[in-house]
């Protein structure tokens, strides 16, 4: 595993593709078998591969929040490297179907394979502004993921 040579201008590309609702361009720059390990108490918390991702804990996530507001990875900034391993910090903002403000704050640190994709990911962020703005409908469950890892 190795963090691409260049690092910044891929983690740029990320971060824009997120921001600008480009999922195509950030999907391709995950392996097709990432794990993303969520954390916190929230309906969409513990270890989600790629495709449970997009099917089951993006529709939670993105059918709370007004299309025309979302807008994630912005102000994004490289905390730390190492040779398989970055650290991100970065804002999202948008305003929830109801019409309350759902601005967060993300720390991932993502983890490459030696082909130079994402190939695992740790997301932290307020779950408790999550729980508030986004999995407060009635009827919601969580979904049935395995445990967060490290």
């Amino acid at each position: 595993m190795s963090t691409p040579q260049n690092l910044q201008e891929f983690l740029d590309k990320l971060y824009t593709a997120l921001s600008s609702g480009d999922v195509e361009t950030w999907v391709s720059m995950h392996s097709p078998e990432a794990i993303f390990n969520i954390a916190g108490g929230t309906i969409i918390s513990g270890q989600a591969p790629m495709p449970r991702l997009l099917s089951d804990v993006f529709p939670l996530v993105f059918g709370s929040l007004d299309p025309e507001t979302v807008r994630f990875g912005l102000r994004w900034k490289l905390m730390c490297a190492d040779d398989k391993r970055a650290t991100v910090i970065f804002e999202g903002e948008s305003t929830t179907t109801s019409g309350e403000p759902y601005n967060n704050r993300y720390i991932q640190i993502l983890e490459f394979g030696d082909d130079g994709l994402i190939h695992e990911v740790w997301e932290y962020f307020d779950t408790a502004l999550a729980n508030e703005r986004l999995f407060n409908k009635p009827g919601q469950t969580a979904l049935d993921l395995e445990s967060f890892r490290y």
